[in-house]
């Protein structure tokens, strides 16, 4: 069942999944919720889940345009991705998805405050702004102040994406403040916590991680000075090697209560399904990313794709161009996106911020001499992390081996940085590589900027470059007219996110 979010949140229905099969479902009969009865512990494992989910397992899209993927050679073109001429009905999932999430971790975060539990509304406050991030990431202003001001207000206003930001670091100190009072007494925390188990150090460095995130994010504008920001991390620092932000539910090969797959999102989406079905027929390496990994004598192309099932003439790995009118060759000759290094098994746990994405964020600080490190350790370090995060065989030895050719020894540009960042999160975090692109980029000449020259499709009569962002969905024009025309009519080819400069 499909409805308006602003509906769904004032019929209370959003924070107990109601039309949605979900697993970790909180309520056995969701047509009769009961608002006293749902407690922070209840509502958490489930929005930690989603977010893991969105995060890590979710942006196929993204993973398409930025050359990691592409479709395979059974399926014909999807017109409007591969031209970049997307409409309100493109994407929409994004939006619902997010507030859908946010929905329930803002009625979490209030029940927290009320009861006297710091470290759930603590949580609360950090994946909104992880979860808003993601929404001004890709529509700029959004209903962000009043989104969950549901008493008579079905129409919010919106936010502008600056001041949303903004108001990121604002609640990123709060929450800072709330695990430092901390003091385990949370109700459940140790079980309801499914990413770090009610630990209040895992959690500031993760805090920590985000706001040098955020401040990466903005590298390109005036609105924040860095050394105020970074100024503020306290002193656990970031995440580190083998400290990935990842969530562990129990997954296994069975279904819930619900119907709902209980499976790692990751392995559910791209591997195989309950009954051991390969599921994903369509994403395909890209010819790209592949070949860029080959050619440089990187292994972790094995690692990302796997071989293929009916190779031809030998080619155990193949990808396709991305936008390509047909592929003559068969899906099943090609090398499929769940490779070993991402798709281990179905109970592995599912990752929301991988510690080489962290550490690739302190490199590029580094690099701009944001931080006391010392970029080429910091750089290195983060490569390093890249194999071994990946389970490569002998990761330590072939990492030292890669990072002494010619793309990855050490240069002291940002660009270097950016490219084995590009290369260091094939399939882990798309939506990253997406929104690098755009803010180290121009799109008249990509070539020209700080990061990886990503072919544009090859689809006849597409857009002049990879799209900016997405345009508000049809959901909003139908019910929230008012407000989303104030927005203008945004153009995803040629209207930016704000911090896109």
């Amino acid at each position: 069942m499909k409805r308006h979010f602003y509906l769904l949140a004032i019929l209370f229905a959003l924070v107990l999944g109601s039309c949605r099969k979900q697993y970790l479902d909180i309520n056995d009969n969701p047509n009769s919720p009961t608002e006293s009865s749902i407690t922070p512990d209840l509502i958490l494992p489930l929005a930690l889940h989603r977010v893991a989910a969105q995060t890590g397992a979710g942006y196929a899209t993204q993973a398409r345009w930025m050359g990691y993927w592409t479709r395979g050679g059974d399926y014909g073109p999807n017109n409007e991705e591969e031209t970049y001429q997307i409409t309100t009905n493109f994407g929409t999932g994004v939006w619902s998805n997010w507030y859908d999430i946010l929905t329930d971790v803002d009625i979490m975060e209030k029940k927290a405050k009320a009861s006297g539990q710091p470290m759930y509304e603590a949580i609360g406050k950090t994946l909104k702004v992880v979860g808003f991030m993601n929404l001004v990431d890709v529509y700029n202003n959004v209903p962000y102040t009043r989104a969950f001001d549901i008493g008579g207000n079905i129409t919010p206003t919106y936010d502008k994406g600056e001041d949303i930001y903004k108001d990121f670091f604002v609640k990123l100190d709060e929450a800072m403040v709330l695990l430092n009072a901390a003091s385990g007494s949370d109700v459940k925390i140790s079980t309801a916590d499914i990413m770090f188990g009610g630990n209040t150090t895992q959690w500031k460095k993760l805090v920590n991680t985000i706001r040098l995130k955020l401040v990466l994010r903005l590298s390109q504008t005036t609105l924040i000075t860095p050394a105020t920001e970074l100024a503020k991390v306290s002193g656990e620092g970031f995440l580190g090697t083998g400290e990935s932000a990842s969530v562990q539910p129990g997954y296994k090969k069975a279904f819930s209560p619900s119907n709902a797959s209980q499976q790692n999102p990751f392995w559910d989406t791209y591997e195989q399904d309950v009954a051991g079905v390969f599921l994903d027929r369509f994403n395909r390496a890209n010819n790209y990313t592949l070949n860029l990994l080959r050619t440089n004598s990187d292994i972790r192309y094995t690692y990302y794709f796997d071989r293929a099932d009916s190779p031809l003439g030998g080619n155990l790995y193949f990808g396709y161009d991305y936008g390509v009118p047909q592929n003559s060759v068969p899906s099943a000759s090609s090398s499929r996106v769940s490779g070993p290094g991402l798709a281990r098994s179905f109970d592995q746990a599912q990752w929301f911020l991988t510690s080489v994405e962290s550490m690739f964020l302190q490199a590029e600080a580094a690099q701009r001499g944001w931080i006391a490190v010392a970029p080429r350790a910091a750089y290195e370090a983060a490569v390093r992390e890249s194999f071994r995060w990946l389970g490569v065989t002998n990761a330590d030895a072939e990492a030292a081996a890669y990072l002494s050719g010619s793309l990855a020894s050490w240069n002291g540009t940002l660009k270097q940085v950016m490219t084995q960042k590009y290369l260091a999160l094939v399939g882990i975090n798309n939506f990253e590589a997406w929104t690098d692109y755009r803010r180290l980029t121009s799109p008249s000449n990509p070539a020209a900027g700080d990061y990886p020259n990503v072919p544009l499709s090859l689809a006849p009569n597409r857009g002049a470059n990879i799209p900016l962002r997405y345009r508000y969905p049809q959901s909003e024009y139908n019910y929230n007219a008012a407000n989303v025309a104030a927005q203008g009519d945004p153009d995803p080819l040629t209207s930016p996110i704000f911090w896109d400069k």
